[in-house]
């Protein structure tokens, strides 16, 4: 079912800016880019172009406020966002008042405030104690000179400063009570090299600093009341936004197309914001607007709201974001894949030990992670503590294939191996793959046919949801193909008796192989026509073939993780789960190769399986986040 709506409107072109606004400011809808699709309107329509006067005005009125805040020293990222209030007036009539505001702050009167405050907190950020220095600051030049001479002197004092690397005092002493420093000697050079820089030098900063202080506030003591420097900084940053907020809007317009009095725009909106959109678009428009929506087509890919995921499957969520997201009206398969991933790891990384130190880093990744500390640590950093939970679910998995297989740092001997089910020439657990490598091999061969299977019927459900009936028997058609060939492969013997597929079991493989093949071609025939309807059987048929033995590289890995353990074993003289204090150094190091090297190469393969083989079969990737347009 999709979630959004199409509107449709013919906006008054006096109107338009402030009806972007209004909706900008509600954050409700998704521009749809005319330019796109130029086949719906380029006979009637032209595209909305914005005047060269008014984007350079824009510009122009940006820069110089962002020149106001540098000459006041004003940091605007440190101001509280301000709320702008809703105007319907077109964007050339609120620049021009953006502008007119502008030159009438008193931006030069007010310099010194910005000076004294620059120098406040360099003065802090120093640790300068001002009874430590000479208070004599008379004025010996003229105000605009002695101005001239401060910014002069701050600018040499921030050469300095960043050259000698002892920017920040409290930053300093931080670093010293979180260890960062290894021994008191460096931690004393350090105070040593901050005092020298403050105090003990013959014109030192703390000095200059300190007579620069003295001298602004008896600046601020000549210059006439009334300059208020608060209300200043807040009434620039107040216009620096409504200038970006024009800026954005002129952008967001080059999307739509108009005729010579009139701009016409598509845009995307939930249907739970339908009706605010509607009311917005009226009464910014005053009623001077043409309004349409419009259901999407079943198969046409729409914006998708992005649901917020827990942190229990962060990990897993930006695994298949990196994919591509679910399409609209598509089974988001994300809890799915969160089950299906720790198993493939598990069976590929079966090892009781290493499953509980893999439990162990995901608990403290996890705690470090809800104490906060995410958002201080870099990309790397924050991905690993991210991936805290998925590191708990995998060290589980690994935990219990590693009981059925009868590893504990490898085959030691001290764990059996317990089967959990048997049927045909298929045994879950109770063997070791070392040992037996063919029981390994059906076994992944079966784990990979009940994996393509879950994707299957999941494309199944996403074929009825877009109420694509006849395709929708071809996934069902291709679950039976699948476990016909499987039950063939194992009825017979493998594919070393292939013959006998053909001879004693034709009427068999007709019914399991052949008959499905032939179901998927005549409704992918039907649906898509002859030539789809072939190429499609083919490419169902290969990868069927290629798919499904793409899973024996769980034996195939799972082969070389025992090997690798067993080979520490060996060499740590481990006998029948008998393990010699010789050996754990040596059984350490092993540990701590196979958790990285091995354990990274059988996540690289586990998420293979599901880009490559789970997620071909259902997945499309192509899905469109749901991005409104916000102004503010």
């Amino acid at each position: 079912m999709k979630e959004m709506q199409r509107l449709k409107a013919l906006v008054y072109e006096d109107s338009i800016d402030a009806v972007v606004r209004s909706l900008g400011h509600a954050g409700i809808v998704q521009f749809i880019d005319m330019r796109e699709k130029p086949e719906d309107w380029h006979e009637t329509l032209v595209p909305h172009k914005e005047s060269v006067e008014i984007v350079t005005k824009c510009s122009h009125l940006i820069s110089k406020i962002e020149a106001a805040f540098e000459t006041l020293h004003i940091k605007p990222y440190e101001l509280p966002k301000q709320e702008l209030p809703i105007t319907k007036d077109p964007t050339h009539k609120v620049l021009a008042a953006i502008e007119q505001k502008l030159d009438e702050l008193p931006i030069e009167e007010a310099k010194i405030y910005g000076l004294a405050s620059r120098i406040d907190q360099v003065i802090l950020d120093l640790g300068i104690k001002p009874e430590q220095f000479d208070k004599d600051t008379s004025l010996t030049d003229s105000e605009e000179m002695e101005l001239e001479h401060i910014e002069f002197e701050l600018i040499e004092i921030d050469k300095t400063i960043e050259t000698t690397g002892l920017s920040n005092h409290q930053l300093l002493v931080e670093r010293i009570v979180s260890k960062h420093f290894d021994d008191l000697d460096e931690i004393g050079k350090k105070f040593a090299q901050l005092s020298k820089f403050v105090i003990d030098s013959e014109r030192s900063f703390g000095k200059r600093l300190i007579t620069l202080k003295k001298t602004v506030e008896s600046l601020i003591g000549t210059i006439e009341t009334g300059i208020n420097f608060q209300e200043i900084r807040e009434e620039l940053l107040i216009l620096w936004a409504r200038a970006k907020e024009e800026k954005r809007i002129i952008e967001e317009k080059e999307k739509f197309v108009r005729s010579s009095k009139t701009v016409f725009f598509e845009a995307w909106v939930p249907q739970y914001l339908e009706k605010e959109a509607i009311k917005r678009i009226t009464e910014a428009s005053d009623g001077d607007s043409l309004i349409a929506d419009e259901v999407p087509d079943p198969d046409e890919n729409v914006p998708t709201i992005i649901k917020e995921c827990p942190s229990y499957l962060q990990a897993f969520g930006k695994l298949e974001c990196a994919y591509g997201r679910p399409s609209s009206g598509d089974i988001d398969p994300l809890k799915i894949f969160a089950i299906t991933f720790p198993i493939l790891f598990g069976i590929m990384f079966a090892d009781v030990g290493q499953g509980a130190i893999f439990i162990i880093v995901g608990i403290i990744f996890t705690l470090i992670r809800r104490k906060g500390k995410v958002k201080e640590a870099g990309d790397i950093i924050r991905y690993l503590l991210i991936s805290g939970e998925m590191l708990i679910y995998i060290g589980f998995s690994a935990i219990f294939f590693g009981f059925i297989f009868g590893e504990f740092f490898g085959p030691s001997g001290l764990i059996h191996p317990i089967t959990l089910a048997k049927f045909g020439p298929f045994q879950i657990g109770g063997f070791e793959p070392t040992q037996e490598p063919m029981k390994m091999l059906k076994f992944a061969i079966l784990v990979g046919t009940i994996h393509i299977s879950i994707g299957l019927v999941l494309r199944f459900i996403n074929e009825l949801r877009h109420k694509h009936y006849k395709l929708g028997i071809i996934p069902i058609c291709w679950i039976w193909l699948i476990f016909g060939s499987l039950f063939m492969w194992a009825y017979w013997g493998g594919i070393s008796n292939i013959s006998l597929w053909f001879a004693e079991g034709s009427i068999m493989f007709g019914g399991l192989v052949i008959l499905p093949l032939i179901l998927i071609f005549i409704f992918a025939a039907l649906a898509e026509g002859f030539m789809a309807g072939v190429g499609f059987t083919v490419e169902v048929f290969a990868e069927t073939l290629s798919h499904t033995m793409s899973y024996s590289r769980l034996m195939a890995l799972g082969l070389i993780h025992s090997a690798m353990n067993y080979l520490f074993l060996v060499l740590g003289g481990v006998e029948h789960g008998v393990f010699p204090l010789t050996s754990i150094p040596i059984i350490a190091i092993g540990t701590i190769l196979v958790l990285i090297i091995e354990g990274l190469v059988v996540f690289v393969h586990t998420l293979r399986l599901h880009w490559v083989e789970w997620f071909s079969t259902f997945h499309s990737g192509e899905g469109i986040p749901f991005k409104p347009f916000e102004s503010t």
